[in-house]
C-alpha cells in the first residue's frame, strides 16, 4: 500500500524533483486564465505530450501549497493560454482537502498522485464523476498520517524517465473529462494480470498497452469496438499478456494468465506473451521454450517499441 508523505523536507525535496525531472520548451510572460482569475508567468511546453506546465506558490489561510498548472497544448502556446487543471501539493503537512498527493511505497520511491476529485466545467459533472470516467487508471489504496486510507490516482513515479508522458496522459484525460467526452474504451488487448502488480509498473503498463494497440491499428488488425479485431474467424485471435518490468511475482502470474486464457481459447487464440528486451538471460531462455510467441520491448525515449512483433502476429 501507498502511504501519503507528511514531512514538510521529504514534501519539499519531492516537490524539487518533480520540478527537476519535467521538461519542457519555456514561454515567459504567458497569461494564464481560468474561471475567476488569471495570472502572468513562464510556462514550459512538453511538445510531444500536447501540454504546458508551470509551478506557482499558493497560499490558502496558513496552509502554503505550491501549484502544478497544467495546460492542453496540441500546438505551440500564444501568449494566453487556457488551464485544464491544476494539482496543488501541500508543502508542510499532509492534507485531504487538498487533490494533489505525494506518496510513497514500501521501497521509499515517490510518486505524484492525485485524489480524484475533480471539478468539471459542465453543467452536472461530480468531483467524483472523474473516478469513474478514469476507471482504468493506476488507482491505489493510500494510507495517511493519521491511519485513516483512501484511493488515489497515481499519477506518475517521480523517479520515472517516462514521468512527463505520463503526466500528458494525465492532462488528456482531465480535458477529455471536461469537455464532456465519452471514457476511452479499453482496448481489451492483454490478459488481467491475477494480483495488482506495483505503480511503478502499472503506469508503464498502460504506456506500454497503448502503444501495442496503436502498432496493430497499423497493421489493420482492428474491426471496430465489438468486433476487436477484423481478422477473427479467418485466423486465430492474438491474446497478449503483458511483463511490464520483468520482475518473478510478475513474470510468473502473467505466464499463468496467457495459459489459462489459451486453454480456454483453444486453437481460436494465438497466445503472444510481451515482455521487457532488458529481461535477464536465463529467463529469456526460459520464456523462449515456453509455447507461446514471445515479443519484446523496449524504451525509445518514453514509447515502447516491439521487436518481433510481425512474426507473432504470423
Amino acid at each position: 500500500m501507498l502511504r501519503t508523505v507528511g514531512e514538510p523536507r521529504r514534501i519539499d525535496r519531492a516537490i524539487k524533483r518533480l520540478q527537476s525531472a519535467l521538461k519542457g520548451i519555456p514561454s515567459r510572460g504567458v497569461r494564464l486564465t481560468w474561471r475567476g482569475g488569471e495570472l502572468r508567468t513562464t510556462i514550459h511546453w512538453a511538445r510531444d505530450d500536447a501540454y504546458w506546465w508551470a509551478f506557482e506558490p499558493r497560499q490558502a489561510g496558513t496552509t502554503p501549497r505550491d501549484a502544478l498548472l497544467l495546460g492542453h497544448a496540441p500546438d505551440a502556446p500564444t501568449k494566453r493560454e487556457s488551464i485544464t487543471c491544476e494539482i496543488n501539493l501541500p508543502r508542510t503537512a499532509a492534507d485531504r482537502k487538498v487533490a494533489g498527493i505525494i506518496a510513497a511505497d514500501d521501497r521509499g520511491a515517490l510518486y505524484l498522485c492525485h485524489s480524484g476529485r475533480m471539478g468539471g466545467s459542465r453543467p452536472g459533472q461530480r468531483k467524483s464523476g472523474f473516478r469513474e470516467f478514469l476507471a482504468d487508471g493506476v488507482w491505489r489504496k493510500l494510507a495517511w498520517p493519521d491511519g485513516e486510507e483512501t484511493e488515489a490516482l497515481v499519477i506518475a513515479p517521480l523517479d520515472s524517465p517516462r514521468l512527463t508522458r505520463l503526466l500528458g496522459q494525465f492532462v488528456d484525460a482531465v480535458r477529455r473529462f471536461k469537455a464532456g467526452e465519452p471514457p476511452t474504451a479499453r482496448t481489451g488487448l492483454c490478459v488481467e494480470p491475477s494480483i495488482a502488480d506495483s505503480a511503478n509498473a502499472a503506469c508503464d503498463r498502460r504506456l506500454v498497452d497503448v502503444a501495442l494497440h496503436e502498432e496493430l491499428a497499423k497493421r489493420g488488425l482492428f474491426g471496430g469496438a465489438e468486433d476487436l479485431f477484423s481478422l477473427r474467424g479467418e485466423r486465430p485471435q492474438p491474446l497478449f499478456a503483458l511483463v511490464a518490468d520483468g520482475g518473478p511475482e510478475e513474470l510468473a502470474m502473467a505466464v499463468g494468465s496467457l495459459s489459462l486464457a489459451s486453454a480456454r481459447g483453444g486453437p481460436d487464440v494465438r497466445a503472444i506473451l510481451v515482455a521487457p528486451a532488458a529481461l535477464a538471460d536465463p529467463d529469456s531462455d526460459a520464456l523462449q521454450a515456453l509455447p507461446f510467441a514471445f515479443v519484446r520491448f523496449r524504451w525509445r525515449g518514453a514509447r515502447a517499441v516491439f521487436d518481433g512483433l510481425d512474426d507473432a502476429l504470423e
